[in-house]
């Protein structure tokens, strides 16, 4: 396993990880200060935003849910990487939901710019945007 495959994988852990500082750490060693996180609704900018993002996920489907995330695939090309990933609730015999993120890489090799695609969106995700509550 690569070096950013190793870290696509820690971070997409962090995402369940129930210690609140533990999941800023992760996204500190990662994210670029200055970094952009976006899905098809909402934008973050900075660190603290990428944690609003992370926390949000976290209370919505795995304090309340359960659910586990994990990454499905890798691909690496110079500065760009493409990451697919599941959410999955305990029992569950499919993903509940599954994604697909751009991340540019900054100089650094921090994640920069991160794009999110909703390639099967969790049950339930129209109402949550129809209120305004930023999934």
């Amino acid at each position: 396993m690569s070096e950013i495959e190793a870290a696509v994988e820690k971070y997409v852990a962090s995402w369940a990880e129930p210690d609140a500082g533990m999941r800023r750490k992760v996204i500190a060693e990662m994210w670029a200060e200055d970094a952009i996180y976006k899905n098809p609704f909402v934008e973050f900018h900075g660190r603290k935003g990428v944690e609003d993002a992370v926390t949000q996920a976290y209370d919505l489907f795995v304090a309340t849910k359960g659910a586990t995330f994990k990454v499905t695939k890798v691909d690496i090309s110079r500065d760009a990487v493409r990451y697919t990933w599941e959410m999955t609730f305990p029992g569950a015999a499919e993903p509940e939901a599954i994604g697909t993120q751009v991340v540019i890489l900054d100089e650094n090799g921090l994640m920069a710019n991160d794009h999110q695609f909703i390639d099967k969106a969790p049950t339930g995700m129209e109402e949550l945007v129809h209120i305004g509550l930023d999934v």
